[in-house]
Protein backbone atom coordinates (compact mmCIF):
# COMPACT_ATOMS: atom_id res chain seq x y z
CA UNK A 1 0.00 0.00 0.00
CA UNK A 2 0.90 3.61 -1.05
CA UNK A 3 1.05 6.40 1.63
CA UNK A 4 -0.17 9.42 0.48
CA UNK A 5 1.35 12.66 1.62
CA UNK A 6 0.02 16.24 1.11
CA UNK A 7 3.83 18.57 0.21
CA UNK A 8 2.47 21.16 2.46
CA UNK A 9 2.40 19.42 5.53
CA UNK A 10 6.75 18.34 4.93
CA UNK A 11 8.90 19.53 7.51
CA UNK A 12 12.57 20.24 6.36
CA UNK A 13 14.55 18.07 9.29
CA UNK A 14 18.32 19.96 9.23
CA UNK A 15 21.29 17.75 9.20
CA UNK A 16 24.98 18.33 7.84
CA UNK A 17 24.14 17.02 4.74
CA UNK A 18 20.86 19.16 3.56
CA UNK A 19 17.49 19.22 4.97
CA UNK A 20 15.59 16.01 4.49
CA UNK A 21 11.53 15.96 3.74
CA UNK A 22 9.67 14.79 6.99
CA UNK A 23 5.89 14.47 7.68
CA UNK A 24 4.00 13.38 10.92
CA UNK A 25 0.73 12.03 10.85
CA UNK A 26 -1.34 13.21 14.05
CA UNK A 27 -3.87 10.89 13.41
CA UNK A 28 -1.68 7.61 13.42
CA UNK A 29 1.03 8.86 15.10
CA UNK A 30 3.56 8.02 12.43
CA UNK A 31 6.22 9.79 11.00
CA UNK A 32 7.57 9.25 7.60
CA UNK A 33 11.14 10.21 6.14
CA UNK A 34 12.08 10.02 2.11
CA UNK A 35 14.94 8.73 1.38
CA UNK A 36 16.90 11.79 -0.49
CA UNK A 37 20.49 10.71 -1.10
CA UNK A 38 20.06 6.86 -1.72
CA UNK A 39 18.72 4.27 0.73
CA UNK A 40 18.57 6.17 3.75
CA UNK A 41 15.84 4.55 4.90
CA UNK A 42 16.83 1.07 3.91
CA UNK A 43 19.72 1.78 6.17
CA UNK A 44 17.52 3.07 9.13
CA UNK A 45 15.03 -0.37 8.99
CA UNK A 46 18.26 -3.16 8.56
CA UNK A 47 19.95 -0.74 11.98
CA UNK A 48 16.93 -0.84 13.63
CA UNK A 49 16.33 -4.72 12.97
CA UNK A 50 19.66 -5.75 14.23
CA UNK A 51 19.85 -3.12 16.87
CA UNK A 52 17.03 -5.77 17.73
CA UNK A 53 19.76 -7.87 18.74
CA UNK A 54 21.65 -6.03 20.63
CA UNK A 55 21.47 -5.12 24.90
CA UNK A 56 20.96 -1.67 23.92
CA UNK A 57 16.82 -2.02 25.60
CA UNK A 58 17.57 -5.20 27.72
CA UNK A 59 20.42 -4.06 30.07
CA UNK A 60 20.37 -0.20 29.86
CA UNK A 61 18.11 2.59 30.46
CA UNK A 62 18.10 3.30 26.78
CA UNK A 63 16.23 2.68 24.04
CA UNK A 64 16.12 3.25 19.69
CA UNK A 65 13.60 4.16 17.01
CA UNK A 66 12.64 1.13 15.11
CA UNK A 67 11.75 2.00 11.51
CA UNK A 68 10.05 0.12 8.68
CA UNK A 69 10.03 0.66 4.56
CA UNK A 70 6.87 2.17 3.08
CA UNK A 71 5.99 4.07 -0.06
CA UNK A 72 5.24 7.31 -0.09
CA UNK A 73 3.01 9.37 -3.16
CA UNK A 74 4.33 12.81 -2.72
CA UNK A 75 4.59 15.87 -4.81
CA UNK A 76 2.64 13.95 -7.58
CA UNK A 77 4.68 10.31 -7.81
CA UNK A 78 5.64 7.46 -6.03
CA UNK A 79 8.59 7.48 -3.78
CA UNK A 80 10.31 4.74 -0.85
CA UNK A 81 10.87 6.24 2.05
CA UNK A 82 10.72 4.77 6.42
CA UNK A 83 7.93 5.08 8.87
CA UNK A 84 8.31 5.17 12.51
CA UNK A 85 5.73 5.64 15.62
CA UNK A 86 6.12 9.11 17.13
CA UNK A 87 8.18 8.51 20.57
CA UNK A 88 6.99 11.47 21.91
CA UNK A 89 4.22 11.60 24.93
CA UNK A 90 1.77 14.81 25.93
CA UNK A 91 3.55 17.57 27.10
CA UNK A 92 7.33 16.36 25.92
CA UNK A 93 9.85 17.75 23.47
CA UNK A 94 12.95 17.26 21.95
CA UNK A 95 16.00 19.41 23.05
CA UNK A 96 19.29 18.34 21.20
CA UNK A 97 22.79 18.92 22.72
CA UNK A 98 23.14 21.88 20.70
CA UNK A 99 20.21 23.40 21.83
CA UNK A 100 20.84 22.52 25.35
CA UNK A 101 24.17 23.49 25.81
CA UNK A 102 24.12 27.29 23.54
CA UNK A 103 21.37 28.10 26.09
CA UNK A 104 23.65 27.17 29.08
CA UNK A 105 26.73 28.49 27.66
CA UNK A 106 25.14 31.81 26.34
CA UNK A 107 27.49 31.22 23.44
CA UNK A 108 27.49 28.96 20.43
CA UNK A 109 28.29 25.24 21.75
CA UNK A 110 30.89 24.85 18.52
CA UNK A 111 32.65 27.79 20.33
CA UNK A 112 33.33 25.96 23.39
CA UNK A 113 34.07 22.85 21.94
CA UNK A 114 36.80 24.15 19.60
CA UNK A 115 38.58 25.63 22.72
CA UNK A 116 39.01 22.02 24.17
CA UNK A 117 42.24 20.55 23.29
CA UNK A 118 41.50 17.29 22.06
CA UNK A 119 38.31 15.32 20.72
CA UNK A 120 38.84 13.16 24.49
CA UNK A 121 38.25 16.48 26.54
CA UNK A 122 35.16 17.33 24.01
CA UNK A 123 33.33 14.01 24.24
CA UNK A 124 34.01 14.58 28.36
CA UNK A 125 32.82 17.86 28.12
CA UNK A 126 29.59 16.85 26.23
CA UNK A 127 28.58 13.92 28.44
CA UNK A 128 29.39 15.24 31.70
CA UNK A 129 27.87 18.80 31.64
CA UNK A 130 24.86 17.35 29.66
CA UNK A 131 24.45 14.96 32.77
CA UNK A 132 24.66 17.95 35.04
CA UNK A 133 22.25 20.40 33.26
CA UNK A 134 19.69 17.69 33.03
CA UNK A 135 20.24 15.32 36.10
CA UNK A 136 20.79 12.15 33.38
CA UNK A 137 23.12 10.45 35.13
CA UNK A 138 23.82 7.73 32.62
CA UNK A 139 24.32 10.01 30.10
CA UNK A 140 27.91 9.95 29.65
CA UNK A 141 26.90 6.00 28.56
CA UNK A 142 24.36 7.14 26.39
CA UNK A 143 26.47 9.01 24.26
CA UNK A 144 29.35 6.02 24.08
CA UNK A 145 26.16 3.84 23.24
CA UNK A 146 25.77 6.73 20.58
CA UNK A 147 29.41 6.74 19.09
CA UNK A 148 29.27 2.64 19.66
CA UNK A 149 26.36 2.14 17.16
CA UNK A 150 27.97 4.86 14.73
CA UNK A 151 30.95 3.48 15.03
CA UNK A 152 29.60 0.01 13.83
CA UNK A 153 27.26 1.40 11.01
CA UNK A 154 29.03 4.29 9.78
CA UNK A 155 26.73 7.15 10.20
CA UNK A 156 28.78 9.98 9.23
CA UNK A 157 25.96 12.54 10.32
CA UNK A 158 25.75 12.15 13.82
CA UNK A 159 25.83 16.20 14.48
CA UNK A 160 25.24 17.76 17.40
CA UNK A 161 21.11 17.93 16.67
CA UNK A 162 21.25 14.53 15.70
CA UNK A 163 21.88 13.80 19.84
CA UNK A 164 19.31 14.76 21.86
CA UNK A 165 17.10 14.83 25.37
CA UNK A 166 13.53 14.52 26.06
CA UNK A 167 12.34 17.35 28.76
CA UNK A 168 8.61 17.91 30.12
CA UNK A 169 7.84 20.31 32.78
CA UNK A 170 11.53 21.07 33.46
CA UNK A 171 12.74 17.48 33.67
CA UNK A 172 15.06 15.35 31.45
CA UNK A 173 14.84 11.47 30.19
CA UNK A 174 16.53 9.92 27.34
CA UNK A 175 15.49 10.22 24.18
CA UNK A 176 15.67 7.10 22.18
CA UNK A 177 18.16 6.84 19.87
CA UNK A 178 17.26 7.99 16.05
CA UNK A 179 18.56 9.15 12.63
CA UNK A 180 20.51 6.18 11.25
CA UNK A 181 19.76 6.76 8.06
CA UNK A 182 23.28 8.03 6.73
CA UNK A 183 25.05 4.68 7.66
CA UNK A 184 25.64 2.24 6.05
CA UNK A 185 27.62 3.76 3.07
CA UNK A 186 23.85 4.83 1.71
CA UNK A 187 24.35 8.15 0.30
CA UNK A 188 24.89 7.32 -3.30
CA UNK A 189 25.41 10.68 -4.64
CA UNK A 190 28.17 11.28 -2.46
CA UNK A 191 29.74 8.17 -2.17
CA UNK A 192 29.90 6.95 -5.58
CA UNK A 193 28.53 3.18 -6.75
CA UNK A 194 31.61 2.63 -8.68
CA UNK A 195 33.84 2.97 -5.64
CA UNK A 196 34.41 -0.52 -3.77
CA UNK A 197 33.16 -0.27 -0.45
CA UNK A 198 36.07 -0.62 1.39
CA UNK A 199 37.62 2.51 -0.03
CA UNK A 200 34.82 4.18 1.09
CA UNK A 201 35.09 2.90 4.44
CA UNK A 202 38.43 3.49 4.70
CA UNK A 203 37.75 7.08 4.19
CA UNK A 204 34.65 8.09 6.38
CA UNK A 205 34.95 10.47 8.66
CA UNK A 206 32.69 10.18 12.03
CA UNK A 207 30.61 13.33 13.42
CA UNK A 208 30.47 15.03 15.70
CA UNK A 209 34.53 15.35 16.04
CA UNK A 210 35.84 14.91 12.15
CA UNK A 211 37.84 12.37 13.21
CA UNK A 212 37.48 8.50 12.75
CA UNK A 213 35.06 6.62 14.06
CA UNK A 214 37.26 4.04 15.99
CA UNK A 215 39.12 6.81 17.38
CA UNK A 216 36.16 8.22 18.86
CA UNK A 217 34.64 5.25 19.99
CA UNK A 218 37.49 4.54 21.63
CA UNK A 219 37.53 8.20 23.07
CA UNK A 220 34.12 7.57 24.96
CA UNK A 221 35.12 3.83 25.88
CA UNK A 222 38.16 5.08 27.64
CA UNK A 223 36.30 7.86 29.68
CA UNK A 224 33.39 5.66 30.18
CA UNK A 225 33.45 2.06 29.72
CA UNK A 226 32.07 -0.28 26.91
CA UNK A 227 28.55 0.26 26.43
CA UNK A 228 27.17 -1.96 23.52
CA UNK A 229 26.98 -5.56 23.45
CA UNK A 230 25.90 -6.64 19.84
CA UNK A 231 26.48 -10.26 18.37
CA UNK A 232 28.61 -10.79 15.19
CA UNK A 233 27.08 -10.82 11.84
CA UNK A 234 27.49 -13.44 8.68
CA UNK A 235 27.88 -12.44 5.23
CA UNK A 236 24.51 -14.74 4.12
CA UNK A 237 22.62 -13.58 6.86
CA UNK A 238 22.95 -9.56 6.54
CA UNK A 239 22.60 -10.32 2.61
CA UNK A 240 19.17 -12.26 4.14
CA UNK A 241 18.13 -8.85 5.70
CA UNK A 242 18.81 -6.63 3.11
CA UNK A 243 17.22 -8.77 0.59
CA UNK A 244 13.50 -8.68 2.34
CA UNK A 245 14.00 -4.97 1.44
CA UNK A 246 15.44 -4.29 -2.45
CA UNK A 247 12.30 -4.54 -3.65
CA UNK A 248 11.59 -0.28 -2.68
CA UNK A 249 14.26 -0.16 -5.52
CA UNK A 250 15.93 0.20 -8.74
CA UNK A 251 16.83 -3.84 -9.46
CA UNK A 252 19.98 -2.35 -11.09
CA UNK A 253 21.34 -0.89 -7.81
CA UNK A 254 20.36 -4.57 -6.18
CA UNK A 255 23.70 -5.86 -5.95
CA UNK A 256 25.34 -2.49 -5.10
CA UNK A 257 23.78 -2.19 -2.06
CA UNK A 258 23.91 -5.42 -0.64
CA UNK A 259 27.45 -4.90 -1.27
CA UNK A 260 27.71 -1.50 0.03
CA UNK A 261 25.92 -3.05 3.49
CA UNK A 262 27.39 -6.40 3.89
CA UNK A 263 30.91 -5.39 3.61
CA UNK A 264 30.47 -2.58 5.79
CA UNK A 265 28.95 -4.47 8.69
CA UNK A 266 31.66 -7.46 8.15
CA UNK A 267 34.46 -4.99 8.35
CA UNK A 268 33.54 -2.75 11.43
CA UNK A 269 32.07 -5.08 13.50
CA UNK A 270 35.97 -6.29 13.90
CA UNK A 271 36.51 -3.14 15.57
CA UNK A 272 34.11 -3.58 18.03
Amino acid sequence: MTVKLISDEKIAETSSKGNQEKWYDKETGKWYKLDRLGYESLAETVISELLNESNVEKDTPFSFVRYGMTRLRVHGRERTGCVSDNFLKEGESIVTLNRLLTLYLGCPLKEKLLRLPSDRKRIEYLANTTAEITGLDRFPEYLTLIFEIDSLFLNDDRHLNNIAVIEKDGGYSYCPIFDNGAGLLSDMRFLPPDVEPKGLIKEAVAMPFGTTFTRQMNGARSLFGNVLNIRKFGREELAAKVGKYLDFYPKRDAAIITDRIVETILIRQKMM
